[in-house]
């Protein structure tokens, strides 16, 4: 058809509708070298249709008219192909070349779409924009007049793309030619797949260098030009700016701001970052600024997980979150509404649950808010109860150490102290924090703290000065336990709780630790391995919670007990309060719920009398109901 003298306009029509057929690797092949001998054959006869100098004005128009119409229909066909070669459909046919293919078969396509748009911008009749639309390549042919006010110039129009790219009113007057200039835009869904990253020159962050990733084109690749002969070799005293929408939101990380550097002899090249940066970026755009015009794209660092991954995570997630979660719940429900467990100890307990609690709720939306500000409440909320739940068990560890070594029982509740404490010191921190650098609230990647700067510090830092105080004070509670077991023993019962207090603090908070640690790492560098450890290690936070300090402990399985036979058993409303009975109304009101108390202080007081030089140890263990003996 070619050679029959057909116009290539025509040729081209009947190309896109062979190209709606399904396609081979062949089809590929054949189409992107038909477009290029197609526009070569369009170059040809648009010359003989060129007004000569005997041709009257009236058949001078007429010839430049039928220039411009024959550009207009071959442009279309030409991107209806484009459009149908990058169909999602086309991949397998794509997939079956061979890389080396694959990239001349893409770059003769990026070469020949740019050749064609400006055949099109030479033959406009007069200043007009030309929009071409479809799925998969959008593009937008201009010839402008730089006289008088010039407006910056953006591309898409349609902004409901994500993908845009801006040349400066600047850039347009300073290379406009007689007072006009013509321009080029193309948009390109799927295309950078094509583009090998093999050779690519990319700036490797540390996140790169410590995980097993690949290099993706993690966007469309977006082309600007100017006048067909400026490359990337022609510097713009205005950077040209373009924003890209991400094509995997998912375990990516590095964007790195390329063009595709090729040469049309051979039609082969590679992504170079020369003369390109990163102004922003974020989860789903990266916004970039160029000193240059091509094709440009975003690069990415990107590591595979297998979908049996994602799957068993999300499971593990779900499961571990609602389990935990009716688990803290239960507990709460425990230690506010059972009157005979009401003490400082189980007031500690009931704080701790419900910061972790709030931690659950949170933890789902962790990389789900893309809003600014909410990203930062949320981060700073986060930070708070994650201080305040360390804060909790540090008062944990206090309180055991105060029953341990007072020799004189306080009269009265330390509760308001503990509040004051348990969540006024993490408010001060989150506060602080807030007014020193409050954009470190809530990143790009996930809504948590920065971690390339050192705003981090203000949860590492108190998080690990809790933990450090935390096992100092259980570390004497264990030393006094171990050391002067001997004295107690005609009563070794209060010993046997206080002790296994002593080493359940002590698991939960290992169990903290463990999870923050593991929960840190893994929104640095998302591995695999930090994933599930992190995971796991979460669920079981209120679960432990509610086996060691509900399940385990005889006083709370005889106030659910009571709480089944009052209820379920009876049948009966009595006016007997959960976890009271009637003959604890003459007992000593708060903490001190203990029948047998006054036996075990005398026990103690015979036994410090007798035992001087271990006086020190007295202390909560006198008094029983601190203890919260079952």
């Amino acid at each position: 058809q070619m050679k029959s003298g057909e116009m290539a306009a025509n040729i081209a029509r009947e190309l896109a509708e062979h190209t709606k057929n399904h396609l081979y690797a062949g089809d590929i092949a054949y189409s992107v070298s038909a477009m290029v001998q197609l526009v070569n054959l369009l170059d040809v006869q648009l010359r003989n249709l060129t007004p000569g100098g005997k041709d009257s004005a009236a058949r001078s128009l007429n010839k430049l008219q039928k220039r411009e119409r024959s550009c207009r229909a071959y442009v279309q066909a030409m991107v209806e192909t484009v459009n149908n070669l990058l169909q999602p459909q086309a991949l397998n046919a794509w997939k079956d070349l061979n890389a080396s293919e694959q990239q001349r078969a893409a770059t003769k396509l990026l070469d020949t779409v740019e050749d064609s748009a400006f055949v099109l911008a030479d033959n406009l009749l007069k200043t007009d924009i030309v929009r071409e639309n479809t799925d998969n390549i959008q593009l937008e042919v201009a010839r402008l007049s730089t006289d008088g006010n010039l407006e910056d110039l953006k591309f898409p129009q349609n902004m409901g793309h994500g993908s845009t790219i801006q040349l400066s009113a600047n850039t347009l007057k300073q290379n406009g030619r007689n007072g006009e200039i013509r321009v080029a835009f193309v948009l390109y869904n799927n295309l950078g797949a094509y583009l090998s990253t093999e050779n690519a020159s990319m700036k490797l962050g540390t996140e790169a260098m410590s995980t097993n990733h690949s290099v993706i084109v993690n966007s469309p690749v977006i082309t600007a030009a100017i006048n067909k002969e400026f490359s990337n070799k022609v510097y713009l005293a205005d950077p040209v700016v373009f924003t890209v929408k991400h094509i995997k939101v998912k375990e990516n990380f590095n964007p790195n701001c390329s063009f595709w550097s090729y040469t049309k002899r051979t039609m082969t090249g590679y992504w170079s970052t020369q003369g390109c940066r990163l102004l922003t970026t974020n989860k789903t755009h990266t916004t970039c600024s160029c000193n240059h015009l091509t094709n440009f794209a975003v690069l990415m660092a990107h590591v595979e997980v297998k979908v049996v991954h994602d799957l068993l995570l999300d499971f593990i997630t779900w499961v571990g979150i609602l389990l935990s979660l009716v688990c803290l719940l239960i507990c709460i429900f425990t230690f506010c509404f059972f009157r005979g467990l009401q003490s400082d100890r189980n007031t500690i307990h009931k704080n701790l649950c419900i910061s972790l609690f709030a931690q659950y709720k949170l933890l789902p939306l962790l990389f789900s808010i893309h809003t600014q500000i909410a990203c930062a409440v949320f981060a700073a909320l986060l930070h708070f109860f994650f201080l305040a739940a360390f804060t909790w068990m540090f008062l944990e560890g206090v309180q055991l150490y105060i029953m341990l070594v007072e020799v004189f029982e306080s009269e009265h509740s330390r509760r308001k102290y503990f509040y004051l404490v348990g969540y006024g010191m993490p408010a001060l921190i989150v506060a602080v924090s807030a007014a020193v650098d409050y954009r470190s609230y809530g990143t790009d990647k996930v809504c948590w703290l920065r971690l390339d700067t050192y705003f981090i510090w203000s949860f590492i830092g108190p998080a690990t000065l809790i933990i450090m105080l935390n096992v100092i004070f259980l570390g004497i509670a264990l030393y006094k336990m171990f050391h002067h077991t001997a004295i107690l023993k005609p009563e070794s019962g209060c010993l046997d709780n206080i002790k296994s207090w002593v080493i359940g603090a002590i698991a939960l908070l290992c169990l903290l630790g463990l999870t923050w640690a593991f929960g840190l790492m893994y929104i640095n560098e998302s591995t695999v391995i930090m994933a599930y450890l992190f995971t796991i290690f979460n669920s079981l936070q209120g679960m432990f919670i509610f086996i060691f300090h509900c399940v385990l402990q005889k006083k709370v399985r005889k106030e659910y007990g009571k709480c089944l036979r009052t209820h379920c058993c009876s049948g009966k409303s009595t006016e007997s309060s959960i976890g009271s009975g009637k003959t604890s109304g003459s007992r000593t009101p708060g903490r001190y719920s203990t029948g047998s108390q006054s036996r075990i202080r005398r026990m103690w007081n015979d036994t410090v009398r007798k035992q001087s030089e271990s006086s020190f140890i007295t202390g909560d263990i006198n008094s029983s109901a601190s203890l919260n003996r079952g």
